[in-house]
């Protein structure tokens, strides 16, 4: 079996997986889930055989959450450090911090 084919193989049995533990925390019969599960692969598989697909990481998510955490870790002159966790230029912590602080600034006038 070719590398690619093994990949491929191995993207839709992950797939199939995943769907069987949603199914089964969804209380569906583990039997019955593991069922659907193949059967939803083999119609991915179907329907989108010969396409070269890239899956992205979930940016928008991972974004928030990075943004999230260097918020909650900031205490007021720790910028260089924040940037160095986190793999980013100090420029960019700025611009994340600014961009809170906007938010917060549009909040608090609608409060009052």
């Amino acid at each position: 079996m070719s590398k690619m084919k093994a990949l491929r193989s191995e993207f839709l049995s992950d797939l199939a997986s995943h769907v069987a533990d949603e199914l089964i925390s969804c209380g569906v019969d583990p039997d019955t889930a593991n069922e659907k599960a193949l059967a939803s692969a083999d119609a991915f598989a179907e329907r989108w055989q010969g396409l070269h697909l890239y899956v992205a990481k979930n940016i928008k998510k991972t974004t928030q959450e990075t943004h999230k955490q260097i918020r909650d870790e900031f205490t007021g002159n720790n910028h260089k450090q924040l940037a160095i966790t986190h793999k980013m230029h100090v420029r960019t912590i700025y611009k994340i911090l600014k961009q809170q602080e906007k938010s917060y600034d549009i909040k608090s006038n609608y409060k009052l």
